[in-house]
């Protein structure tokens, strides 16, 4: 039989109540545990080698040590989506240096919401979101049955625990590197607008454009492989006299098309045109050639969602906290410039936003 808390009170001479606080947590705030006994105890569970049991640790503190992580499709679980395997190795990270668990969840395609609302499973202590459906079933489900949760990539709202990135600067970023370079004819190849990020991004690159007194067409091509190489066939095909010197693609998923279909038309990156991608992925630095990407930090981003998840939990009446993360932007051989002539980015920053009560 295993070492139990009776035989660590026993040795450290304390109550069975006073070891249950200190090594599982309790649910009372009647129990006050000195310095000096929670040293005796934590010595005399060492000394016995000591192991919490979770369902023990989970009736005394109503907590399972489990949180959930929902990406918002199935194939975002696999390799070849940069960005939704750079947030969930953020969020494991976060979870292994705060000793959780994590449950996966996904929408698998041509799953109604409803459906994907029920599979969650309210044994979880929260759950991070990444891109949720505006006001849809599994928000509904949250709130209602009160399960703290964070959303990365959501329109801020009251309320609202979210961690997004500043999708506007990084639009104006890009743009102005490329001006820099002196382009006057430039491209935006546009995401998904179902995405929220889609928006601030093509906006703050056109505001960038339009204020250098520059010209700039956009073009929608989505997020993956296939719009951004879609949209550079299309690209090549017209007057060469007519077509813009550099691009601005929306993440680097869609660079990566774009730059296939360069390689298959013959087209010279960045001798005859300029490339940048944005979320700065590992695709960035594997691509040939090398991908400048405006850096959002999205793994950071995981990594900040867990730790915000876990204040939301443990606070359950704090003043909900929306993160807003800097962007920057990396510069490698697809544009043209040399990294070393140009000033490095400050140390970055997260801005932080209170904004009313949160109301799980």
């Amino acid at each position: 039989m295993g070492v139990t808390i009776r035989d660590v009170a026993k040795l450290a001479g304390a109550s069975v109540a006073s070891v249950s606080a200190t090594l599982n947590g309790t649910k009372s705030g009647s129990i006050r545990v000195g310095d000096s006994t929670r040293q005796r105890i934590q010595q005399a569970a060492a000394q016995l080698g000591y192991v919490s049991n979770p369902i023990a640790k989970s009736l005394a503190t109503g907590k399972t040590g489990v949180v959930g992580l929902m990406l918002p499709y199935a194939d975002a679980f696999y390799g070849h989506d940069p960005f939704s395997m750079a947030v969930m190795r953020g969020v494991m990270r976060g979870a292994v240096e705060t000793h959780r668990n994590v449950m996966l969840y996904s929408a698998s395609e041509g799953m109604s919401e409803s459906r994907i609302a029920m599979m969650i499973d309210t044994k979880v202590d929260g759950i991070v979101l990444v891109m949720p459906n505006e006001g849809g079933s599994v928000i509904t489900k949250l709130d209602h049955r009160k399960i703290p949760y964070v959303s990365v990539l959501r329109t801020p709202a009251p309320g609202a625990w979210v961690v997004n990135s500043n999708d506007y600067e990084g639009g104006k970023l890009a743009a102005a590197h490329l001006l820099g370079l002196g382009h006057k004819r430039l491209l935006h190849l546009k995401g998904d607008e179902k995405v929220m990020t889609t928006i601030p991004r093509c906006q703050g690159f056109l505001d960038a454009v339009k204020e250098a007194g520059a010209a700039a067409e956009v073009v929608d091509a989505g997020f993956d492989w296939k719009g951004g190489r879609a949209a550079g066939i299309d690209l090549f095909k017209g007057a060469r006299s007519a077509r813009p010197t550099a691009v601005f693609c929306a993440n680097d998923f869609s660079a990566q098309g774009f730059l296939m279909a360069c390689d298959e038309l013959g087209v010279r990156a960045p001798d005859d045109i300029a490339v940048v991608g944005y979320d700065d992925t590992h695709f960035a630095e594997t691509m040939r050639p090398r991908l400048t990407s405006v850096h959002m930090g999205v793994e950071e981003m995981g990594i900040l969602a867990l730790e915000t998840l876990t204040h939301c939990i443990e606070q359950p009446a704090a003043e909900p906290q929306q993160h807003v993360l800097p962007v920057r932007l990396t510069i490698r051989e697809s544009c043209g410039a040399s990294a070393a002539r140009l000033p490095k980015p400050a140390s970055p920053l997260v801005q932080t936003i209170h904004r009313g009560n949160h109301q799980p």
